[in-house]
């Protein structure tokens, strides 16, 4: 552990430091991995609703998947290299991502999948402030 300042927190590192910017990179990629995650789900809600038609454009919920789950693995490392901690929300959401390709969109249980992961990108968010 570190040194705790008065106010419990640990002290941040000096700004321009190389350690500074680890920590503002990590905090980037989880917003980036949160950001990958909502695209991706409204996209698929649009979809499941009807809203956008894909009969030709099935690669875009592809890639937005692969996109997010990309992001998401590597900021979800960013606690072995940085002190910043809010990556480890979204290691649990790992899981929902591996299992959501495996599961039928035309049930129930593709859309419940991927909803599960949201608690996690939360987390990571309001863990980052």
């Amino acid at each position: 552990m570190g040194r705790r300042t008065t106010t419990g927190r640990l002290p941040q590192p000096p700004v321009g430091s190389a350690s500074a910017l680890r920590m503002t990179w990590a905090r980037r990629m989880v917003t980036a991995a949160t950001a990958a995650y909502v695209a991706n789900c409204l996209w698929g809600t649009a979809v499941a609703v009807r809203l956008i038609r894909t009969k030709k454009l099935r690669v875009v919920h592809h890639g937005l998947f692969v996109v997010t789950a990309t992001v998401t693995g590597v900021a979800a490392t960013t606690p072995f290299w940085t002190r910043s901690r809010s990556a480890l929300f979204l290691l649990p959401a790992l899981v929902p991502l591996a299992m959501a390709p495996r599961t039928n969109p035309r049930t129930g249980a593709h859309w419940r999948v991927a909803v599960a992961a949201a608690p996690s990108y939360l987390g990571a968010m309001l863990f980052r402030r």
